[in-house]
């Protein structure tokens, strides 16, 4: 009898692939920044990251701004031939949050500046001008730690999204949102009708809700099917609902949390949840009021817990005294306020909940955040080098290349990609399944200019024919990459 379990075995074949992963990755950093001599900034981002985690919401930089200053405006575009977009300002007294806005203190002579990447660019470009259009000596200081420099963060989780408790999520979202809180729900995939599924969309439209990944099967440690609980029940996200922007990176959708079932965790799971590209994943354990650490070796952030629950579960609670002081203690230290509920046994025709969510709401110098979207923003900061700005002239690299959509389209099994290079050109095409793992590199190497044609056939390197969806193929030649969605249909 073999000592080496099933899911040790798929294990043993992701840390591989993984392994793989990381030695393919970009060597350059990941986030650079640079100041350029006509007092513009240039925000830009490893392209292959980019593909990889979408990373639209936005992210608050920090400008000093002359003394004396008055009336600034902010401006972004991410191409350096686009026209300039003026961005939204606001003041200390506006709630707003996660959109692009700017918010100048003429007190302390900082801007604020909050832009998320487009799937136009890999780079951001931000001036700072006075009420004349002339452009203002406003210097990179660096990432707020929260968003528009927010003095705390509230996130909030609700776990077992399904079919049979439907209802009471959509009224959780509901009341929730009354109160512009976020909340990141943990859905279970497997067996959700078409009605859930619908019901599930309609709360993402109407904002204020996150979906994040909580397996199909809602099964104890160790699962029995590893990499369908924690990469399938992502894929079934992503399949049936339509993400919004800041979830999105193009054609491609973003789930970017894994909330373990019954927050039982272990290192299969771990590993896998790295494979699966998620950025962060929740157990079940209190007291967690900041930052989990970022895990270089896997490339994601360790577990967190949460910071309590409410309601009369495992080691929830109802008393609202504990619930209010456990946040006041929370946020008056700068950290991370974590609730979380199963809305199945959210008592709201009691009073605690209502006291508890009008306690913690409607807070100007708090940062109401998606689970997920708190790590996406967080990412950077963990991945950005030691500030070394320099004076550039840069721009980038225009398009040389066009990549054609492949044809026919929807194939089985041969289908046509045509590309072609303006100029002589060191060339990269791959083709990537929907969870981002690399299947196939079908050119690689220096090309002359002209017009080229590649058969792909949806062939694994074992000879197997691939299974139906759909697939990506990117081209790629120095700064410059173009993406496209293909439909394999058996």
């Amino acid at each position: 009898m073999s000592l080496i379990s099933k899911n040790t075995k798929i294990i043993f074949i992701y840390v591989g692939l993984y392994m793989c992963m990381l030695f393919a990755k970009n060597t350059n950093a990941v986030l650079t920044i640079s100041q350029m001599e006509r007092n513009e900034t240039v925000i830009i981002i490893d392209s292959q990251t980019h593909i990889d985690y979408g990373l639209a919401y936005p992210v608050t930089y920090e400008f000093s701004i002359p003394d004396g200053s008055n009336n600034l405006k902010t401006y972004r575009k991410f191409k350096s031939n686009q026209t300039w977009s003026l961005v939204t300002e606001k003041t200390n007294n506006d709630f707003f949050n996660g959109i692009e806005a700017v918010r100048f203190n003429y007190d302390l002579n900082i801007a604020y500046t909050s832009v998320g990447f487009s799937d136009l660019s890999d780079s951001i470009f931000i001036k700072i001008t006075d009420s004349e259009e002339n452009n203002m000596g406003a210097t990179y200081i660096r990432m707020s730690q929260y968003y528009d420099n927010r003095d705390a963060v509230v996130t909030s989780t609700a776990d077992d999204w399904a079919s049979w408790c439907n209802e009471k999520f959509i009224q959780t979202c509901q009341i929730f949102r009354s109160y512009k809180l976020w909340l990141s729900c943990a859905v279970v995939t497997s067996g959700n009708d078409y009605d859930t599924w619908v019901d599930i969309q309609n709360q993402l439209d109407s904002g204020f809700v996150e979906v994040v990944s909580h397996s199909r099967t809602h099964p104890y440690v160790p699962y029995e099917n590893l990499e369908g609980e924690v990469l399938g029940s992502k894929q079934d996200l992503i399949e049936n609902l339509e993400l919004p922007n800041h979830n999105r990176y193009g054609v491609r959708e973003y789930i970017y949390a894994w909330v373990a079932p019954y927050g039982e965790y272990d290192e299969d799971i771990d590993i896998m949840v790295s494979v699966g590209k998620y950025l962060v994943s929740r157990m079940y354990f209190g007291n967690e009021h900041v930052f989990s650490g970022w895990d270089q070796s896997l490339y994601k952030f360790n577990p967190i817990g949460v910071s309590t629950e409410v309601g009369p579960l495992w080691l929830g609670t109802t008393d609202t005294v504990l619930l209010n002081d456990t946040f006041d203690e929370v946020i008056s230290n700068g950290g991370i306020y974590h609730v979380m509920c199963h809305p199945n046994i959210l008592e709201w025709d009691e009073e605690y909940p209502w006291v508890h969510l009008e306690h913690i709401s409607n807070r100007n110098n708090i940062w109401y955040v998606g689970f997920g979207h708190m790590y996406s923003y967080r990412f950077l900061q963990s991945v950005y080098p030691s500030l070394n700005i320099e004076n550039s002239n840069y721009f980038p690299i225009p398009d040389k290349i066009t990549l054609e959509q492949n044809y026919p389209n929807p194939f089985n099994p041969l289908t046509t990609i045509k590309y072609r290079l303006l100029e002589d050109s060191l060339v990269d095409i791959a083709i990537y399944d929907l969870s981002g793992l690399r299947i196939e590199k079908i050119a690689s190497g220096w090309q002359e200019k002209g017009d080229y044609l590649i058969e792909w056939e949806a062939i694994s390197s074992e000879g197997e024919g691939l299974s139906s969806g759909v697939y990506f193929y990117r081209l790629k030649t120095g700064n410059v990459i173009k993406t496209k969605r293909m439909l394999l249909l058996k």
